[in-house]
């Protein structure tokens, strides 16, 4: 027999593969975001703009946001976050400094690569999934 506390911590696959699947989405949202907030041209010649600062400050609140309310969803676009910058990264892509092409999803991962922008974002999702999953955990370590 099972009793009600063991019967509402199993989840049915399909929630579990609907959770992960959406992580995925959050994370090609957040790499996407933060390459086209950070190199939009807001500031003409300027180093950064603060319309940028502010856009990926708002991006970094969403961050906490997903990965609080919905840890599983954040954990997963995070870590994903991490893996496309380090396969960024591991691949060499190239990122195209200018105006031209600031809006190009290539672009985005290629931005991944050079910028650590889209690495902190993915460790704050990760991190604010694991302090929520950390408070729902109420056995006790031994």
């Amino acid at each position: 027999m099972t009793t009600t506390s063991e019967t509402t911590t199993r989840q049915h696959p399909n929630r579990i593969a609907a959770r992960l699947g959406t992580g995925i989405g959050v994370n090609l949202v957040t790499v996407y975001a933060v390459a086209v907030v950070a190199t939009a041209p807001l500031a003409g010649d300027s180093a950064t703009s603060p319309l940028a600062l502010v856009g990926l400050a708002a991006v970094g609140v969403a961050a906490v946001a997903v990965g609080t309310r919905w840890p599983t969803v954040g954990a997963t676009a995070g870590a994903a976050v991490l893996l496309v910058t380090a396969f960024a990264v591991w691949q060499r892509i190239s990122w195209t400094t200018g105006t031209a092409h600031w809006w190009s999803p290539t672009d985005a991962v290629g931005y991944a690569a050079v910028s650590a922008c889209p690495a902190i974002v993915g460790a704050v999702l990760v991190a604010a999934s694991v302090v929520r999953g950390r408070q729902r955990n109420t056995t006790p370590d031994l």
